[in-house]
């Protein structure tokens, strides 16, 4: 297995995305910590199909997907990488819907399902890859935000579950009298993906990754006058 990290942008914003901020400062802060190169693919430039449960990938070709499209460029990285930082943004308490098609299509990577009680088996050759999902929302704070992504997540990995760094208010990332603030968040966002490449990471951690960047009383204040949100349109 090669020592790359491969850093998945599934966000509509693209470069101006907020959750590729903080995806970006956490793969800085793992390269540093383990010498790694990265490659970064965004999700909203490929053209990908749904998967279309046929399960060719378990049966007429045990491992490759049936399907001819964009998301071959996924699968020769990822076959290159030992680490996978997924990033993006939850507008509606799931992930977005190209980071929900592409984890779909991901299908090949597991074992034909046999009846048993794990429900989702790795190949042989996919074993040990370490993965870190990042998001960032623009509401006051986490609280009940990510439960649903956090069941899905539990429920696609079992008790090998990755952590999630989720980070709030995040709208102020993009403005520049709170960079200040913002620029704290990200140096400690780099200190986790140093930790998470030296094996480290801590709960107490990614609770503070998830902590308010201002009060709430300022941050709705700023949101209901819709200037922040003017301002980056």
């Amino acid at each position: 297995m090669n020592q790359e990290i491969l850093l998945l942008n599934g966000s509509p914003r693209g470069e101006k995305s907020n959750t590729l901020m903080a995806g970006r400062a956490l793969v800085e802060g793992m390269k540093e910590a383990s010498g790694r190169t990265c490659r970064e693919i965004e999700l909203g430039r490929l053209r990908i199909e749904p998967c279309r449960g046929c399960f060719g990938c378990w049966r007429a070709t045990p491992g490759k997907c049936v399907i001819q499209d964009d998301m071959r460029e996924i699968y020769e990285a990822y076959d290159r990488a030992d680490t996978v930082v997924v990033c993006f943004p939850v507008y509606f308490f799931g992930l977005p819907g190209p980071v929900k098609t592409a984890l779909d299509r991901m299908l090949p990577v597991m074992l034909e399902y046999d009846g048993g009680t794990e429900l989702h088996r790795v190949r042989e050759q996919y074993k040990g890859k370490r993965y870190l999902f990042v998001s960032t929302c623009g509401f006051q704070s986490c609280d009940g935000i990510y439960d649903a992504l956090r069941a899905q997540l539990r429920g696609v990995f079992g008790p090998q579950t990755p952590p999630l760094i989720t980070v709030p208010q995040a709208e102020l990332m993009g403005s520049e009298p709170f960079a200040p603030i913002v620029n704290e968040r990200l140096a400690f966002l780099r200190e986790i993906g140093r930790r998470f490449a030296a094996d480290e990471l801590t709960e107490e951690m990614i609770k503070k990754a998830a902590s308010r960047l201002i009060p709430i009383w300022s941050y709705n204040r700023i949101v209901s006058s819709k200037d922040l949100f003017s301002a980056q349109t």
